[in-house]
């Protein structure tokens, strides 16, 4: 019996994915940084959304374009092929890595209030706090009267505390202190009334304890091709940690993001970050190292990641010699030219 070709492209389809989850370099997000002490109050700009614009006596034209799943495999064999001429955990960053530069970004979220396209917009300072961190919430829009903001366990939905919403020159913003016995899953419900209205937001929110520290690094030193920084950290829980980081160059443009995964037990421990020669040619010194993120990464399905904290925000790494570094090129690993391979036979329809 011939197989039906739509269950071929679902099984194509699906492989790719399992592919792309498995073999695809780390990719942060929301990602913890380095424990800051004083959070700046974001501003969000109201956005006001564009009105419809419709011509009924113009006849709509849509050209659509099949994606088939040797396209995909396509597009994933060039990139991954590309992410091969420098080694994972050295890979080269630039200002439109958002995600890499801003882990921890919270995105602001935005309802209409209005017929007319005025929204009022709400956001926290970040996505993941670390205890004792404090929560910060801005609300913005026209016409606010007053404001409350709820906080709720997500798996019990149990209402944990409430916080009123207080003017600025600008904007609306609620505070509450952090606490170690929060749930891990959170959600900000932020209830406005606007135009003589209620308007409702959710935000949703994660709450740690530290189970590390990141204290201080090593002077660099070479060895091959790589710089190599050593991490000291303070490790309350042994496991398999990940810490990632970006080096910056003398005028604070990001070179390189850094992966380093190591077991570790408690207490004092130590792991080296590896800066390649080939992200680092014609950059110049001194070079910054931040946007710290430490995980103990999780044991097996169904068990949580943990994050750690930073003790530094900042790491200056000076009187270090690019020269003393050998050029040679990164050599991609047997394994990873098997995946490029089996990547490249998807695309190609084998």
């Amino acid at each position: 019996m011939k197989s039906n070709p739509f269950l071929k492209r679902i099984m194509a389809i699906s492989i790719i994915a399992i592919i792309i989850w498995l073999f695809w370099p780390s990719i942060p997000h929301h990602l913890t940084t380095a424990n800051e002490q004083v959070i700046k109050v974001q501003e969000i700009k109201p956005i006001n959304l564009p009105a419809k614009i419709i011509n009924q006596n113009t006849p709509l034209a849509i050209k659509t374009r099949t994606i088939t799943s040797n396209d995909s495999a396509t597009l994933v064999a060039k990139a991954y092929a590309a992410e091969l001429n420098f080694p994972p955990y050295s890979q080269p960053l630039t200002e439109s890595d958002f995600d890499r530069l801003k882990p921890n970004h919270f995105n602001p979220q935005s309802i209409p209030v209005d017929d007319n396209g005025n929204v009022v917009s709400a956001s926290l300072s970040k996505y993941r706090y670390i205890y004792p961190e404090p929560v910060l919430a801005t609300l913005a829009g026209e016409n606010i009267e007053h404001a409350e903001l709820e906080l709720v366990d997500i798996s019990t939905g149990e209402l944990i505390l409430t916080r009123i919403f207080e003017k600025g020159d600008v904007n609306w913003y609620s505070q509450f202190e952090g606490n170690n016995n929060l749930p891990t899953q959170l959600q900000a419900r932020i209830k406005a009334y606007v135009n003589g209205k209620n308007v409702s937001i959710a935000l949703a929110l994660k709450y740690v304890d530290s189970v590390a520290t990141l204290e201080s690094f090593d002077p660099a030193f070479h060895q091959d091709a790589d710089m190599i920084l050593t991490a000291n950290l303070t490790t309350r829980e042994a496991g398999l940690y990940r810490i990632r980081a970006n080096i910056f160059d003398a005028k604070h443009q990001p070179i390189a993001h850094l992966v380093s995964k190591k077991k570790l037990g408690k207490g004092n421990s130590h792991m080296d970050l590896k800066v390649h020669q080939s992200v680092l040619k014609e950059k110049k010194a001194p070079f910054y190292l931040s946007t710290f993120s430490i995980e103990l990464m999780s044991p097996a399905p169904g068990k949580i990641t943990k994050y750690g904290d930073s003790a530094i925000k900042e790491y200056v790494i000076k009187n270090f010699s690019l020269s003393s570094l050998s050029e040679i090129p990164y050599q991609s690993s047997e394994q990873e030219q098997q995946r490029l391979l089996l990547l490249q036979n998807m695309a190609d329809g084998r």
